[in-house]
């Protein structure tokens, strides 16, 4: 039994870690054009002129079209884009982005496991005064 609780903490720590290190995307502050993007076939942020805010996986160019793509309910759904009401384009920052999930997630645990090693120092330092 006590193997079993072992081996399943194990896999939800794993399983922890892998949703975490996909959480994260960052997005270059340049704006681009939708010709770019859809080279890119990158995720892409759409700010368009009423303020609102589309996410899409990628951008493709098909029959004289733009069209954004997003997952909804599991399936490719693709919305066509209209370049006069695009205000802003940003594309994702692989790099960036790399490197501000493993900040978020590895700061913290080096942290913490600093921290457990100054609490087990002074732990041991109180048991050897009794």
């Amino acid at each position: 039994m006590e193997a079993l609780k072992t081996r399943l903490k194990t896999i939800a720590w794993f399983l922890t870690a892998l949703m975490l290190l996909q959480s994260c995307a960052v997005y270059h502050k340049t704006p681009t054009t939708l010709e770019k993007a859809s080279q890119s076939q990158l995720k892409t942020k759409i700010t368009n002129t009423n303020g609102e805010t589309s996410i899409y996986k990628y951008i493709t160019y098909e029959d004289g079209v733009f069209y954004g793509v997003s997952k909804k309910s599991g399936e490719l759904v693709k919305t066509p884009l209209d370049e006069t009401y695009i205000n802003e384009l940003l594309i994702k920052n692989k790099s960036a982005s790399t490197w501000v999930t493993v900040a978020v997630i590895g700061v913290p645990i080096i942290a913490f496991g600093i921290a457990i090693i100054v609490a087990m120092d002074d732990f041991s330092v109180g048991l050897t005064g009794i």
